[in-house]
């Protein structure tokens, strides 16, 4: 097919398809039309009323970032001193559990899974502190955030939770 017939196909079916652009719509809603956006807003809220969930969103906000601020720069043990008695009694410092499974990545690292469905990655590359499904171990918290877990001849191993 020749460039000048294409050319003229194209052409035809731009005049062909309808220029809806050119007309204004007819079904949009009152509130499209006003201008100032404050305004516009306030029409379409009136329009369309939030949901329960979301009206009491601002307050909730406002509280949670008072909460932040005051919050602001303390570490775990900070935050934890500062909970009400019920809250330190309900957030454990440790979990026992025991291996369902003992898998390894490429890297050598171990992964544990445990019968609480939790899943741990041991971050140093060692020997010591062999696990077998079935072994009852505990993982506790640790220095600056972190976690170890303890092999059933105590051995202590670093840990991350992965999942």
């Amino acid at each position: 097919m020749s460039i000048l017939l294409r050319a003229s196909a194209s052409i035809a079916l731009l005049f062909a398809v309808p220029t809806y652009a050119a007309e204004p719509a007819t079904d949009t809603h009152p509130c499209a039309a006003v201008i100032e956006a404050s305004e516009r807003l306030g029409c379409y809220d009136k329009a369309f009323p939030p949901v329960a969930e979301a009206r009491g969103t601002a307050a909730d906000m406002a509280a949670e970032r008072d909460r932040a601020l005051r919050e602001f720069g303390l570490n775990k043990v900070q935050l934890r001193v500062r909970e009400p008695e019920r809250m330190r009694i309900i957030a454990p410092g440790r979990i026992e559990a025991a291996v369902t499974r003992v898998g390894s990545r490429s890297t050598g690292e171990r992964i544990v899974t445990l019968d609480n469905g939790q899943v741990w990655l041991l971050t140093e590359v060692t020997m010591k502190g062999q696990l077998r499904s079935g072994d009852r171990v505990t993982v506790r918290q640790a220095a600056l955030g972190t976690y170890m877990l303890l092999t059933p001849k105590k051995t202590a191993l670093r840990a991350k939770r992965i999942q």
